[in-house]
């Protein structure tokens, strides 16, 4: 039965981005990637009184994009919600999508594509992590490929990024195919969760390992954790010293205002 649903929503995704039922927002090739801003992941705008109070801090404090999850893998996790988009886009801020991905890349590609394609929306996040490191007797290492490829047959133009783990110990690099993410264009958002994982994820780190794996430094742009209560001020010197350009705060639904306001020093220029 399960084998038959996903059958049936594949074929549901593909014939509904093939029809071209629904628009992706215009990209241009002389549009700048958004991920070289200040930029802000969402999970449950649930979690939020409504749109309006974030809107006005991001905008006060120059962010420039904010991404919602929409779903896990093959599953849809939030509704869009298409006042939150129109408030944020109404504060100059652009409006991206991120799902995080399991085994299922084929499916997960074709449900992100058409979700994108759903809300107009101005780029994608791919969160791949341990279902996208190599295993023994798993095909882990492939799913890669066969995500940013899939992804890449419905929208081969949109701005879209890679998230996924920080870092590993030198001289090792972690065993995911970021040469499949960078070939398809995709750029590199390191999560830098100096917060949970002081040893190994301090945006400096995550940037020499992005190093080692090959990736350019204008298109490596840290992830900062601002969860379970640490203050976003922490990250100021750590960014500033780690050589990139654009940064984003997972997550949203856990920083203050105070943090927002905090990192504007990095983002007004």
């Amino acid at each position: 039965m399960k084998t038959r649903v996903v059958l049936i929503v594949a074929a549901l995704c593909a014939a509904l981005l093939a029809a071209g039922t629904v628009q992706a927002a215009p990209v241009t090739a002389d549009t700048a990637s958004p991920f070289t801003g200040a930029g802000v992941f969402i999970d449950n705008i649930g979690n939020f009184p409504g749109p309006f109070a974030l809107a006005d801090e991001l905008q006060r404090d120059h962010f420039t994009w904010v991404a919602f999850h929409v779903h896990n893998g093959t599953r849809v996790t939030y509704p869009l919600n298409q006042q939150w988009i129109d408030i944020m886009r109404a504060h100059g801020l652009q409006v991206g999508l991120w799902g995080w991905e399991d085994s299922s890349p084929w499916l997960a590609a074709q449900l992100a594509a058409f979700q994108v394609r759903l809300a107009g929306a101005d780029f994608y996040i791919a969160d791949a992590e341990y279902d996208y490191e190599r295993e023994r007797h798993t095909a882990n290492w492939l799913n890669s490929r066969i995500f940013a490829t899939t992804f890449r047959r419905w929208e081969p133009n949109l701005p879209a990024a890679v998230t996924t783990f920080g870092s590993a110990k030198p001289p090792w690099v972690l065993p995911i195919d970021f040469a499949a993410w960078r070939d398809n264009g995709f750029d590199l958002l390191p999560q830098a969760y100096y917060n949970q994982f002081p040893k190994d994820d301090r945006p400096d780190m995550t940037v020499a390992h992005a190093k080692r794996a090959n990736w350019p430094i204008d298109r490596v742009h840290p992830v900062i954790g601002v969860y379970h209560h640490y203050p976003a001020a922490n990250y100021i010197p750590l960014l500033e010293q780690a050589g990139t350009t654009g940064y984003s705060v997972f997550l949203a639904d856990q920083a203050t205002a105070a943090d927002f306001d905090a990192l504007s020093v990095l983002n007004a220029g």
